[in-house]
């Protein structure tokens, strides 16, 4: 139950924010599901302030923060507003999500503790920060370089958040969160695609596409931190092409901070908030009002990732410059596989043909998915497949046909909702 206290307060939080936005203009669906989605990074980001930041492990100060915030919100939430009216095709959106929660809750009952690198590394950090408290910097150890010293923190500051709202440790923190991530992507880009389009039938397949891949269900309960990546990924694009369908240009603003919350994500998401970013900016450069909002609003959800990054993550002990290193070069060989691997893993049977399916969306919807903002969204997951391709010439720790064949799919998976959006825009 205590859990479920926590969603309400993190839903709260982020219903009054994105209220004070958008002023009701949103679908109330769509606006209580961004809402959470915006809660639970903005609950990662105070445990990052309180107990990383600032070395204080009362598990009350973070939550009084969220509390005292959610007050201050709804004081400024005094005028009062109505959302456009529900009808019964919402109601079809939902039973579709109802649906689509019963294979991810099968599959995190039986898979509790997630994946190998949830208790490796992800719930590995949030245990140390929650249990080991003022002693939580021994998670950076080098001897722990496995654990993926040097990423970001946000997914385990989550669950952390709610270890302080229950006052214990409990396991099924992580599982029940790795549901909420995926039924929240599920639910954003169901009814975002929706308002976008207004195509219904589109928008549920988009989200079954999404949700129900067997691959994928096993992918968003193992508790990864790519899932969070997906969500906010999406989030930050559906957000961007409200405002300019509704002129709304405080939901860009909205954008920016979905975006800024990613980069905490995980390395990866850094560079690809980065890539977004920096497109947004350009396509609003003739906007100098609102472009400074934007740079702001990016620059103060990224704050806990500069300050993590630049004085507290230790270096990557599985880092090999391959373009100076002598003992283990990038050469031809490598580039080689990793120019011909990705197209095996985009016929992998795990995929069940979807990227099949994608290929033929993006043939069929020619020109329109690389006209202005949906053509920002397009090259945005090119240049970020070019940096991580890139990466991986260049980085010769690992040999590469295993590394590709443990990582690449799941950068792909955490794309997989963004370009499900992307391609159904042209329907």
């Amino acid at each position: 139950m205590i859990y479920f206290l926590g969603i309400l307060i993190s839903l709260a939080l982020g219903f009054l924010f994105i209220r004070l936005l958008t002023a009701g203009r949103l679908n109330l669906i769509l606006h209580i599901f961004l809402a959470l989605a915006l809660g639970l990074g903005i609950n990662g980001t105070i445990a990052f302030y309180t107990h990383i930041l600032f070395n204080q492990f009362d598990r009350f100060i973070p939550i009084g923060i969220i509390v005292t915030g959610i007050a201050y919100l709804y004081f400024l939430n005094k005028k009062k507003i109505s959302f456009p009216p529900l009808t019964q095709a919402h109601l079809w959106g939902l039973v579709t999500l109802v649906l689509l929660a019963v294979p991810l809750a099968i599959s995190a009952h039986y898979y509790p503790l997630g994946g190998w690198d949830a208790w490796s590394c992800w719930s590995l950090k949030a245990k140390f920060i929650f249990l080991g408290q003022e002693n939580w910097k021994d998670v950076l150890s080098p001897g722990l370089w496995r654990s993926n010293t040097h990423y970001p923190l946000l997914w385990p500051l989550i669950n952390v958040w709610f270890w302080d709202l229950g006052g214990r440790f409990d396991q099924a923190v992580p599982m029940l969160n790795s549901v909420v991530i995926a039924l929240l992507t599920a639910g954003i880009l169901l009814f975002g695609l929706w308002e976008l389009t207004g195509k219904l039938p589109v928008s549920i397949l988009a989200a079954v596409l999404v949700t129900a891949l067997p691959f994928g269900v096993t992918l968003y309960t193992s508790q990864y931190s790519d899932s969070l990546l997906g969500l906010f990924l999406l989030s930050a694009f559906i957000c961007l092409l409200l405002a300019e369908k509704y002129n709304l240009p405080t939901l860009k603003i909205l954008s920016m901070l979905f975006l800024g919350l990613m980069s905490f994500t995980k390395n990866e998401g850094l560079i690809a908030a980065g890539i977004a970013a920096l497109l947004i900016w350009w396509q609003e450069r003739s906007r100098k009002k609102e472009l400074k909002g934007l740079i702001g609003a990016f620059i103060i959800a990224a704050l806990p990732t500069i300050i993590f990054t630049l004085f507290m993550a230790p270096p990557n002990e599985a880092f090999i410059n391959g373009l100076v290193s002598t003992d283990k070069p990038t050469d031809w060989a490598r580039v080689s596989v990793i120019l011909v691997y990705p197209w095996f893993e985009f016929i992998s049977g795990k995929w069940n043909g979807y990227w099949l399916l994608a290929l033929a969306g993006i043939l069929w919807g020619g020109k329109k998915l690389w006209q202005s903002t949906p053509g920002l969204i397009g090259i945005s997951l090119i240049l970020y497949l070019g940096v991580v391709m890139a990466y991986y010439a260049v980085n010769t720790f690992f040999e590469i046909q295993w590394w590709l064949s443990t990582t690449l799919s799941r950068i792909l998976f955490a794309l997989i909702p963004t370009i499900t959006l992307w391609i159904g825009l042209a329907a």
